[in-house]
């Protein structure tokens, strides 16, 4: 039995975009999803959010759209002219001032939501920040300050494809990162195998073994491939598996 967690991105960045999730939440075709503290539809998506409990509902913290909930000088750094998060996370120097800025700015976008009323259940990040090695050290103590223990671990089933399928110097960080959220304080609850709805979809029945996995999505986009996957959610998918699927949320992790 492989225990499977469909995680819709974005929830909150448009009315169109909650519309697409609930709707496959709905159907039972979608478990779980992450909501931007900072995005537009932020209200919409936390009422409608306690309508479904029996789907899960986590942070998607974000250092890279929209505008930042705190206005901490030294997030500056992260910022474009119009004071939006730029998508830049990546290629700046972290120092002591940012690092302190990034935890108080997804500290507070976590409890943004948690003030609308939404258990949160679980982590990740737009864009994959989160996963980014000089900011591990923040996420902890992210955890630590809200009390959060299931985080989306970095992406480790690729297409065969992709180059980085081939990079064993990558796939050792990999391990190493998803090893430490596992095990360094606060212990962390994650799946085994996280990537692409379509990857996963394109790999069966031949995918490796897991007893746990995330695929993420993103409902309610223009971009073809979220398009494509949108419409294969919504096909008996599952029967493709040599081992029995079975959806659960991060509730149940």
């Amino acid at each position: 039995m492989t225990r499977v967690i469909i995680n819709a991105d974005d929830l909150g960045l448009s009315p169109r975009v909650n519309d697409a999730i609930f709707g496959l939440m709905e159907r039972g075709r979608l478990t779980s999803s992450t909501i931007m503290a900072n995005g537009p539809a932020l209200e919409d998506a936390a009422k409608r959010a306690r309508s479904l409990p029996r789907c899960s509902f986590g942070v998607h913290l974000n250092l890279t759209d929209l505008r930042p909930i705190t206005s901490d000088p030294a997030l500056r750094t992260l910022l474009n002219e119009s004071g939006d998060f730029a998508r830049r996370a990546r290629d700046v120097q972290y120092d002591d001032a940012l690092k302190a800025a990034v935890e108080r700015e997804w500290t507070a976008q976590i409890e943004r939501v948690r003030a609308l009323g939404v258990p949160i259940s679980h982590i990740d990040s737009h864009h994959h920040t989160h996963t980014f090695a000089p900011l591990f050290k923040v996420l902890k103590r992210v955890q630590a300050n809200t009390g959060i223990r299931r985080v989306r671990t970095t992406m480790n089933l690729y297409h065969p494809t992709d180059p980085l399928v081939g990079g064993t110097k990558q796939r050792i960080k990999k391990l190493g990162w998803h090893s430490a959220l596992r095990w360094l304080s606060p212990r962390t609850k994650t799946t085994d195998l996280f990537t692409w709805f379509w990857i996963y979809h394109d790999l069966l029945p031949n995918v490796p073994s897991a007893r746990t996995v995330e695929l993420m999505v993103h409902p309610g986009s223009d971009d073809p491939i979220f398009k494509r996957e949108e419409a294969l959610m919504e096909t008996p998918w599952e029967s493709r598996s040599k081992s029995p699927i079975k959806l659960i949320s991060y509730n149940q992790l």
